[in-house]
C-alpha cells in the first residue's frame, strides 16, 4: 500500500514535471522562433543600411568632384578678375598721368610735318593713256 502511494506520488510529480518542462520547451521554442525572425529582420536592415552607406559615399564622391571642378572654375575667374583689376589700375594711372600733368596739351600734340616716303609727281594726264593708269605707274 505504501509502495503504491509512493508510486502514484512519484508518477504524479513526474507528470507535473514533464508538463512543466513541455510548457517551458514550447515557450523557449516560441522565443527562439521570435529571435530568429528578429535576426532575419536585423540582417535585412543591416544590408539596407550598408547599401545606403554605399550610395551616400558615391554621392559624396560626386559632390566632391563637382566642388573641385567648381573651385577650379572659381579660381580661374578670380585670377582673370585680378588680372583685369591690375590692367584697369594701370590704365587709370596712365589717364591720371595724362590729365594731371597736362601731357595732352595742344602744344605737345602738334605734329611736325613729315616728308612722305614716296614723292608723287604733279598730277597730269598722259597722252594716249587714262589718268588712272598714269597715276598707278608713277
Amino acid at each position: 500500500v505504501k509502495f503504491k502511494a509512493y508510486c502514484e506520488s512519484e508518477l504524479d510529480t513526474n507528470e507535473k514535471t514533464v508538463y512543466q518542462k513541455t510548457e517551458l520547451k514550447k515557450d523557449l521554442e516560441a522565443k527562439i522562433s521570435q529571435l530568429e525572425s528578429l535576426i532575419t529582420k536585423l540582417h535585412e536592415e543591416i544590408a539596407a543600411a550598408k547599401e545606403q552607406i554605399a550610395t551616400t559615399e558615391v554621392e559624396i564622391k560626386k559632390a566632391s568632384q563637382s566642388r573641385e571642378a567648381e573651385n577650379a572654375e572659381f579660381q580661374t575667374v578670380v585670377s582673370d578678375q585680378r588680372a583685369s583689376q591690375t590692367i584697369l589700375k594701370q590704365a587709370l594711372q596712365k589717364l591720371k598721368d595724362f590729365y594731371e600733368k597736362k601731357i595732352g596739351d595742344k602744344s605737345t600734340l602738334l605734329q611736325t610735318a613729315q616728308e612722305p616716303p614716296v614723292k608723287f609727281n604733279a598730277y597730269k594726264t598722259n597722252e594716249g593713256a587714262s589718268p588712272v593708269i598714269g597715276l598707278i605707274e608713277q
